[in-house]
C-alpha cells in the first residue's frame, strides 16, 4: 500500500465518518484523503469483507475488529 497512514487509522477514520454514506464510500474517502489509490481501497475493502463473511458480522463491525487487531 502507498498510504501515508497505517491501515488501522484509515479504517477508524472511515468508521468515524459523519457523512450520510455507506461504509464503502466512507472508506474510499478516507483512503483518498491519505494519498491512497483505488488498489489500496480494494485491498482494505477485501479484508473487511472477508472478515465480515467469515465471522458473519456487518462490515462496520468487521472494520472495527480489523482496526483493533492490525
Amino acid at each position: 500500500m502507498a498510504l501515508r497512514e497505517p491501515a488501522e487509522e484509515i479504517l477508524e477514520e472511515a468508521l468515524r465518518s459523519r457523512h450520510d454514506e455507506t461504509f464503502e464510500r466512507a472508506l474510499g474517502r478516507a483512503v483518498r484523503h491519505h494519498g491512497g489509490a483505488y488498489a489500496d481501497y480494494v485491498e482494505l475493502m477485501s479484508r473487511v469483507r472477508e472478515r465480515a463473511r467469515t465471522e458473519k458480522i456487518d462490515m462496520k463491525k468487521a472494520a472495527r475488529h480489523l482496526a483493533d487487531h492490525l
